[in-house]
């Protein structure tokens, strides 16, 4: 990929999340450089679209957390990080409406962290593992270091 930046995708609940991956790896970006979005959703017990993702060093995202769909997902990111794939684990709440909102009586926007953090902590998560999901990973993905300019290019 010329640019270097991460991609944050989002799929249909897990719909196509391998076929995204397969098509910007086949423009030249790296895995490491992609998270596929939206993979909370995807409810498989056995986690093995998400692990496929991980396999290839590609993040699998957990965006729509502080709500109703939490008891799921739980299970999910549990299981991934049993399969040793804490690194490729990116939250976010994915929040948009304004019932969410803490002056409307919502978890507000820091949710991820007060709400479903807390939650993977009761089923079990190391909270080590906790934090550097939420600070290491997130770094991690977001690090960019552009490509160096040729003269000819300035």
């Amino acid at each position: 990929m010329a640019t270097r930046l991460p991609v944050f995708t989002h799929t249909a609940f897990g719909k196509a999340a391998v076929e995204q991956l397969d098509i910007l790896e086949s423009v030249g970006v790296k895995p490491e450089h992609v998270c596929i979005g939206h993979l909370g959703g995807l409810r498989d017990p056995k986690v093995e679209v998400h692990k496929a993702i991980c396999k290839r060093a590609a993040y699998v995202g957990f965006d729509r957390q502080g709500g109703g769909g939490d008891a799921a997902q739980v299970p999910l990111v549990m299981a991934l990080v049993e399969a040793g794939y804490a690194k490729n684990l990116l939250f976010a709440s994915d929040f948009s409406i304004a019932a969410r909102l803490k002056r409307n009586g919502g978890p507000g926007y820091a949710q991820t962290v007060t709400v479903f953090g807390p939650a993977l902590l009761a089923a079990g998560m190391n909270p080590e593992v906790l934090h550097s999901i939420l600070t290491d990973n997130s770094r991690r993905f977001l690090a960019f270091v552009p490509k160096k300019r040729h003269a000819k290019d300035s």
